[in-house]
């Protein structure tokens, strides 16, 4: 399997759907913000590297040593806050992990930002940066930071002009491409009080879930968080998996479905701040 599947870093959801298709995926993550949908990207794409792939991120927001930052506290499993805010209590562990990341990462991370090219990224930068760099894999955060080459003004065409052009891009180059979207703010409660997350609630435009091959629902409250499967491939469609996060150490910890209830997890409201 690993011939045609590149591991995603969370091992349940890797027994559902086997993984990113190495030649045909075109996947989305989506959450509220706040939620921790850039950390779930990140873990992604540090598993990647793991696995010895040449690994690319785009950044529309975060510099470049923020995205380092967090990609050392899912490597490493080191405070976040303490890399931040440069700690010495953390100098020797810090120390530690760089002379062991060659041995137990024996891929790359590429890193590209705004600042880097003189403004936002479009998808024809991100196919130089792909060609340039020689990329396995490609993870954006997120789609709204993306520019659309067409110069399209209307939020919506916007969208769905840069949704059409990564799908382009993907069938094109055939390296998964990985990117974090928003959620739109509406009520979430089906017909059973309970919530309910479809492909509609795709910020933007229909045209990133219909370009979609996966879409994944980020829902959250304090140390839990849930995985929903709402687009996937075969029969994996709803299904759902519950972890136990430490974000600050980059840890998820699986939780049986007999475990975790729908009363103990919601929308936390959190704004980004609030999860380093």
């Amino acid at each position: 399997l690993d011939k045609y599947f590149i591991k995603t870093g969370f091992d349940e959801l890797d027994q559902i759907t086997g993984g990113w298709d190495v030649y045909e995926e075109l996947a989305t993550i989506v959450a509220r913000n706040g939620l921790g949908k850039s950390w779930v990207l990140f873990k992604c794409a540090a598993a990647a590297a793991k696995q010895g792939k040449v690994v690319g991120i785009y950044s529309g927001e975060m510099s470049e040593n923020k995205v380092g930052y967090r990609i050392d506290t899912i490597l490493g499993n080191l405070s976040n806050g303490a890399l931040i805010h440069g700690s010495g209590s953390i100098k020797n562990e810090y120390r530690r992990y760089l002379d062991s990341l060659a041995e137990n990462v024996p891929g790359s991370i590429k890193i590209l930002t705004p600042k880097m090219i003189n403004g936002a990224a479009g998808v024809s930068a991100l196919r130089a940066f792909i060609e340039k760099e020689h990329l396995d894999i490609l993870f954006i955060d997120q789609h709204s930071l993306l520019e659309d080459d067409h110069g399209a003004k209307n939020p919506t065409e916007k969208a769905s002009n840069i949704s059409k052009d990564l799908k382009l891009l993907q069938v094109l180059k055939r390296i998964p491409i990985i990117s974090v979207s928003q959620q739109n703010r509406e009520k979430l409660e089906g017909s059973n009080g309970n919530k309910s997350f479809d492909t509609t609630q795709v910020a933007m435009s229909d045209r990133i879930a219909q370009d979609s091959t996966q879409i994944i629902f980020i829902e959250r409250k304090d140390d839990l968080m849930r995985l929903h499967l709402v687009k996937s491939r075969d029969t994996a469609n709803g299904k759902v998996i519950t972890y136990k996060i430490d974000l600050n150490r980059g840890i998820w910890q699986y939780v049986p479905d007999d475990q975790s209830s729908d009363e103990n997890l919601a929308d936390s409201g959190y704004s980004e701040d609030d999860v380093f």
